[in-house]
């Protein structure tokens, strides 16, 4: 840790444990929740539907450093929420609270600290991966644009470079103007439709999200994963590990980390 840093400079997390589901045993031919997976995860309707895309250039250069750049859009909203995520990897699955306090000291390192008003922080509790989120969100206009629309990849560029948030444009692990010229060169990935649907387990609210994901190979799958938050590191520890005994007990679990991104942008 730096010199003048203390633990009191740590950024206080929200927990969210993120859990794979197999898709050919909970959803039906079209992509939709079959009747038992409904009744057993207590779905309703589609609280949200959403489609994304995410900035890169062909390295995946952003995403070498732990940022991720998303466009994302709400249903038929007339505005495109922007992201910008700096990724910091926990040692271990995240169970362990003081592997959670070295990376928080490692972020504050880093000028992610307390008191950050600009970015929202979570810990993402996954299969055996676990990893601490900084996100920057911002929100623009999107006049012109069909329902389900996303912009095009000038239109793109331009919108990630006018919101680029100081950290990423100053990110001191490279040199000045960095940011801006992998954004400047940058190609889209997706676009990415995702359906959410609220839902309930063991008593627990929580989220199923059901996204159509084309693979490395070229082919279209389907990507389902259980998202539930937790009040604490110890509550959504044990959120995770009911859930997984749940969902194996059900025969749908996929014993793998939930983090699409890394499809989505690729190898």
């Amino acid at each position: 840790m730096r010199a003048g840093l203390t633990p009191m400079a740590q950024a206080r997390p929200g927990y969210q444990v993120k859990l794979l589901v197999d898709p050919d045993r909970v959803l039906d031919a079209d992509g939709l929740p079959t009747a038992a997976a409904a009744d057993a995860l207590s779905l309703g309707a589609p609280g949200r539907f959403e489609v994304a895309q995410y900035m890169d250039d062909a390295g995946r250069s952003l995403n070498g450093q732990g940022w991720i750049v998303r466009i994302r859009r709400h249903d038929d909203e007339n505005r495109i929420r922007l992201a910008y995520k700096a990724r910091f990897e926990i040692e271990g699955d995240g169970a362990d609270p003081a592997a959670v306090r070295r990376v928080m000291d490692l972020a504050a390192g880093r000028n992610f600290r307390a008191g950050e008003g600009n970015y929202s922080v979570q810990v993402n509790l996954s299969h055996t991966r676990a990893t601490l989120d900084f996100t920057n969100k911002k929100c623009r206009p999107v006049p012109g644009l069909a329902p389900g629309e996303l912009p095009g990849l000038d239109a793109s560029r331009a919108l990630v470079l006018d919101r680029l948030p100081g950290k990423l444009a100053k990110w001191d692990a490279k040199p000045a103007g960095w940011a801006e010229s992998v954004t400047a060169s940058s190609r889209l990935h997706g676009p990415v439709k995702q359906a959410n649907y609220p839902g309930r387990m063991l008593d627990h609210p929580m989220e199923t999200q059901v996204s159509r994901l084309r693979t490395a190979s070229g082919e279209l799958t389907w990507f389902t994963e259980i998202t539930a938050k937790g009040r604490t590191l110890r509550d959504a520890v044990e959120l995770r590990s009911d859930l997984m005994g749940k969902l194996r007990a059900e025969g749908w679990l996929l014993e793998r980390d939930a983090f699409k991104t890394d499809l989505i942008l690729g190898p």
